[in-house]
């Protein structure tokens, strides 16, 4: 079973910023709107701020072959 844990806001920007990703790209990779990735992105104090969905992060983190467990996709 997978040790993920619930990604921060600064976790999730950090990652697609160190892969060189837009948000429209990452959010594209996880197949949701850039409205929806923006509130996995938002700070905690604001209103429009979401955590992303467990299933999400692991998919982004597979998908730029950074899941522990799975490593890159061939």
């Amino acid at each position: 079973m997978s040790n993920i844990t619930q990604p921060t806001a600064e976790q999730i920007s950090a990652l697609i910023k160190k892969h060189g990703l837009s948000r429209q790209e990452a959010a594209d990779l996880v197949h949701v709107s850039k409205f929806t990735w923006n509130g996995w992105v938002a700070p905690a104090d604001n209103k429009m701020a979401r955590a992303m969905p467990l299933a999400a992060w692991e998919l982004l983190l597979i998908k730029l072959g950074e899941h522990a467990e799975f490593g890159p996709l061939p």
